[in-house]
């Protein structure tokens, strides 16, 4: 299967990709490099947008330079650049020339105020202010709890910064008026990369040790809610702020979390099979392309992946404190579910065997396909609703019909064939072993589809009734399909089953 959107790739011919970040016209993009060799040296390949051509290489200045993170001015016109020659360089980014040399021990990290007048460094044991008119330093402050490998943002007054302490497992606050620290929050796990939203109301900080994010509410510095998922460098933020890309190399996968439900989106359902070890990830200014660093033999690449646009769909008949309101909205705003013309979703209403074709294949990312001229069951034809998504279930062997060659599309489905079909949807379910004895009182281990309801249970998808039940011969309510939906997601886009 492959995803649904076209990518382009660049590939860098030369050197180790590090850090991407996009213009603020969309324009160009700024990609740094380490260069592998007898003296080696940092480099910022300056690069089209749309070609991903390189227009310039700046070479970074010093001994065995680095070239770290990169930001650049509202206008574009002048980007800084951390260094590991205890500098931060800036460069004109109108005429692609190194220029000024600012001191600063050991930078990590870059922000600007919201009005552009400073830039403030962010190094392992303080914060340097620069005047970003002039490029000189105006003040400095110790930070004698910081540790390294984090990010600070800046709130939109200016005011305040976040920073924090792997090492103390900290979210800090510092005043940008006077230096000083005024707040703390213990988080529980070392954090690796914090994000602000637009407003700032809202931060979400990455705990890789324990796999998830924690959300933190600014005004009373508390955590509202943790949700769990794989985190690997960036935390990145979508522009309408609705979902965010989460890259995880050890996956070859970006993550996707839709931030109304705070809940995980199968990863199929944006981004190529083809993505190995992502790295950083920049947004293009409007937000319709993501570009991703890949880490990748023998040479590194630039990936574009074009953005679906965000959803946030409310059912007027699943209102809040709905059974599966929170999963069933996640339906909409995956793009799994569409609802009915009324708006309505109507959670109550058995599944047809059509609709959980249309669900699997829009939950999987709707994969390139192109349906067959003659249809593989004698009653469902050209034409149908939801033919193509039909066809593609048995293109892929997720549905094989019944025995007389329909495929029934109008009949409610079972919950032992929804089972089947998830099952066999997953991709790979070679290494689970069916348990000697059923975790349902109603299944037996002789039972039509007895493995594909057990690893239901197992992935924690369905336990089934308080009775100790599964009801394979049940139809499934669209409510429930939403709620198995939602738990098949993480395993769906782990690409792990054991």
């Amino acid at each position: 299967m492959t995803g649904v959107a076209p990518v382009q790739d660049g590939i860098i011919a030369e050197g180790l990709a590090e850090t991407i970040t996009s213009s603020p016209d969309g324009s160009r993009i700024y990609v740094t490099l380490t260069q592998i060799g007898e003296l080696g040296s940092g480099v910022v390949s300056v690069r089209d947008a749309i070609t991903l051509e390189e227009i310039a290489a700046m070479k970074v200045p010093g001994h065995y330079p680095y070239a770290g993170e990169v930001r650049l001015n509202a206008t574009g016109t002048k980007g800084y650049l951390t260094t590991n020659s205890g500098t931060v360089q800036v460069f004109d980014a109108t005429t692609n020339t190194m220029t000024t040399a600012i001191p600063a021990a050991h930078p990590e990290s870059l922000a600007f105020s919201p009005d552009g007048s400073k830039v403030y460094i962010l190094s392992y044991d303080g914060i340097t202010v620069v005047d970003a008119m002039t490029d000189t330093i105006i003040d400095a402050w110790d930070l004698p709890e910081y540790d390294e490998s984090v990010i600070l943002n800046i709130d939109p007054t200016g005011n305040y910064g976040y920073l924090a302490s792997p090492r103390k497992h900290l979210l800090q606050v510092i005043d940008l008026r006077t230096g000083s620290i005024v707040g703390t929050l213990a988080l529980g796990g070392p954090p690796g990369s914090i994000t602000l939203t637009e407003d700032g109301r809202t931060l979400y900080v990455t705990d890789g040790y324990n796999d998830r994010i924690n959300v933190v509410d600014t005004a009373t510095l508390s955590i509202t809610m943790r949700f769990s998922v794989r985190t690997g460098w960036q935390f990145l933020l979508s522009k309408a702020e609705g979902r965010a890309f989460i890259a995880d190399p050890s996956q070859s996968r970006i993550n996707v979390v839709d931030l109304t439900t705070n809940a995980l989106i199968c990863s199929h359902a944006f981004f190529p099979l083809h993505l190995n070890s992502p790295g950083r990830m920049s947004l293009s200014p409007d937000g319709k392309k993501l570009y991703v660093v890949q880490n990748s033999h023998p040479n590194d690449k630039i990936t574009v992946i074009p953005l679906p646009q965000e959803r946030n769909v409310t059912f007027p008949d699943a209102p809040a404190g709905t059974q599966f309101e929170r999963e069933i909205r996640w339906m909409g705003n995956a793009g799994i579910a569409t609802g009915y013309s009324d708006g309505n979703y109507r959670p109550l209403e058995p599944v047809r065997r059509d609709a959980m074709a249309a669900f699997l294949y829009r939950f999987l990312g709707s994969p390139d396909f192109q349906p067959p001229t003659t249809s593989p069951f004698v009653d469902v034809k050209p034409g149908d609703q939801f033919y193509k998504e039909i066809t593609w279930l048995a293109s892929e062997g997720i549905s094989t019909g019944w025995p007389d060659g329909t495929y029934r599309p109008l009949a409610e489905i079972k919950r032992d064939a929804m089972a089947a079909f998830m099952f066999r949807s997953l991709p790979s379910t070679n290494n689970f072993q069916e348990p000697a004895s059923s975790p349902f009182a109603d299944v037996r281990t002789t039972d039509q589809f007895y493995r594909e309801m057990a690893l239901m249970s197992a992935l924690d998808v369905t336990n089934g009734w308080p009775d100790g039940t599964f009801r394979p011969l049940q139809p499934v309510n669209r409510d429930a399909m939403a709620a198995f939906l939602f738990r098949l997601a993480p395993s769906a886009a782990t690409n792990i089953i054991r």
